[in-house]
C-alpha cells in the first residue's frame, strides 16, 4: 500500500531551514559586528594608553633637556673654577719665587747699600738703590750675577747724589730673569 502524506511536511523543513540559516546570518553578522567592535575599543584603548604614554615620555624629555642645560651650566661653573684654581695656583707659586728672590737678594746685599724699590716687569726687575760708595754697588752687581734666577744684569745708571751731610751713590740695575727657574 501507498501511504501518501498530505501534510505539507518538506515546505515545513524548507522553511525551517531558510529561517536556521536566516538566524545563522543574523547570529554570523552580529557576532562579526561584536568582534568589530571589540577590536575597535582595543585599539582605542591602545590608541589612548599611547598617547599619554607620548605626553608622559615628552614632559619626560623636557624635565631631560632642563637637567641638561643645568649640567651645562654646573660644566661651565666647573671650567670657570678650575681656571680660577689655576690662576691661584700659578700665583702662589710665583709668590714663593718672589719670596725666595727677595730672600736671596737680601742675603747678598752688602753693609753700606741699601735698597730703595723692587718692580717686577715680567722677565725682568728693575733695581734702584743707594750706596756710600761706587765699589758697594760694583760688588753688589757682581753677587747678584752669581744669582740663578738672572740672566743678565745691566747697570743703567749710577749717579752721586747729596743726601743730608753725605754724598751717597745712586744706582738703577735692570735684571733680566730668566736663567733656570723662572
Amino acid at each position: 500500500m501507498i501511504k501518501i502524506n498530505l501534510l505539507p511536511y518538506r515546505d515545513i523543513q524548507k522553511k525551517e531551514k531558510i529561517w536556521q540559516q536566516i538566524f545563522i546570518m543574523i547570529g554570523g553578522v552580529l557576532l562579526g559586528l561584536i568582534i568589530v567592535i571589540a577590536v575597535h575599543l582595543q585599539l582605542r584603548s591602545m590608541i589612548s594608553n599611547y598617547e599619554k604614554n607620548g605626553e608622559a615620555l615628552k614632559s619626560e624629555i623636557k624635565d631631560l633637556e632642563k637637567k641638561i642645560g643645568e649640567m651645562d651650566k654646573i660644566k661651565a661653573q666647573k671650567g670657570e673654577i678650575e681656571r680660577k684654581l689655576s690662576v691661584i695656583d700659578k700665583l702662589n707659586t710665583e709668590r714663593m719665587k718672589i719670596v725666595i728672590l727677595l730672600y736671596n737678594m737680601g742675603s747678598i746685599v752688602p753693609e753700606n747699600l741699601w735698597l730703595t724699590s723692587l718692580s717686577d716687569k715680567g722677565n725682568e726687575l728693575i733695581l734702584d738703590g743707594e750706596a756710600l760708595s761706587g765699589n758697594d754697588v760694583s760688588l753688589f752687581m757682581k753677587r747678584l750675577e752669581g744669582i740663578n734666577e738672572f740672566s743678565k744684569v745691566n747697570l743703567m745708571s749710577m749717579d752721586q747724589i747729596q743726601k743730608g751731610d753725605n754724598k751717597v751713590v745712586k744706582f738703577i740695575f735692570k735684571i733680566e730673569k730668566g736663567k733656570s727657574g723662572s
